[in-house]
Order: C-alpha cells, then structure tokens, then sequence
C-alpha cells in the first residue's frame, strides 16, 4: 500500500544536504494548487513534483543528467515506498518532461511541467540560478547565452491556460534580469 508520508520521508532522506530542493519541491506544490485541474492523478502528480528535480544535489555534484539521476533515484524511492506499479511510467513520463523543453503528454505530467517552470522563472528560481552559475564556475557570457535561450523558449512553455497566465508577471520579470545582464556586458 502507497503511503505519502513514508513516500515523502524517503525523498526527504536523499535530499537531506540539499539546499535549493526542498523549497523548490514546496513552492512547486504551491503552485500546483493555482494550476489544477478538476480531474487527474493526485498520487502520480504527488510523486511527480517530489521527484522531478530529486537528483539535484548528485547531478550537480558529480555533473550529471538531471533528469537521468531524477530517473534513477525515483526508480529505488517509489518501489520502496510501494508506489502503485500501474502508475510509475506515468511518474517518470512526469518527471522527464518536466524542464523547459518537456512536451507533457498526460494532465499530470503538465501540471508538474508548469508547476516547476513557474519555480523556475520566479526571483527565487533566478536566485538559484545565479547559484549554480557560480558553482559550475562558467563564464558569465555562456550564462547570459543559457538564459538568452532560456528566455526565447519561455513564451512557448507552458500548456496551462492558468500557467500560462501566472508565467506572465515572472517571464517579464526573467527577460528583464536577461536584458539587463545582457546591456551590462556590452
């Protein structure tokens, strides 16, 4: 039997050094709430939000594939949480499509897509991102191209029409960072 609480001490328990993962995971709950739809899995979205981003800490550290060490994390939690077999290609559908460039194709898998974005490109989600700009020790002109692309890629997104409509506010306030970043280092 899936039990949520034993489920999300085991997330907790792998993300337990991580400093960015949990509010991100809450935040994302969050926003869940404004996006929703009427119907959809409640216990796929659950596992997808808490399971997205649950290989941050190693991918950052060792350098690997998010979503590759998202997979793989997810795989060991949700058995040993006895998350319902029927429903894990559904979670990993979430959890790889859930970056900018995912293309959800479930109402779950959207939800924890434009969920996560809206995370991403708020000021917190900058702040993270200015972050690991320092931690992966780049120039900041391939950090300005990154979030260039970034940029050009948010006004596609989201597939909510609630998302899309929450994303306005936090893509103006993104592209501005850009800009502004971007005359600076002319």
């Amino acid at each position: 039997m899936f039990n949520r609480k034993e489920f999300k001490r085991l997330v907790e328990k792998e993300l337990k050094t991580d400093f960015f993962t949990p509010g991100h995971i809450n935040r994302c709950f969050e926003n869940l709430e404004e996006i929703k739809k009427s119907f959809f899995d409640e216990e796929i979205v659950f596992a997808g939000l808490f399971l997205h981003s649950a290989g941050f800490p190693m991918s950052l550290k060792f350098n690997q594939d998010l979503v590759s060490t998202s997979m793989n994390l997810a795989k060991k939690i949700l058995n040993e949480a006895g998350f319902p077999a029927e429903k894990r290609e559904k979670v990993f559908h979430c959890i790889q499509e859930a970056g900018i460039k995912g293309q959800p194709k479930t109402i779950e898998a959207i939800l924890v897509h434009d969920a996560n974005l809206l995370d991403e490109i708020s000021a917190v989600g900058l702040i993270k991102e200015v972050s690991l700009f320092n931690s992966r020790k780049i120039l900041l002109r391939k950090f300005l191209e990154e979030q260039k692309a970034k940029s050009f890629l948010l006004k596609e997104a989201f597939f909510s029409e609630k998302a899309k409509i929450l994303a306005e506010e936090k893509i103006s306030l993104f592209n501005s960072f850009v800009k502004s970043l971007e005359k600076d280092l002319k």
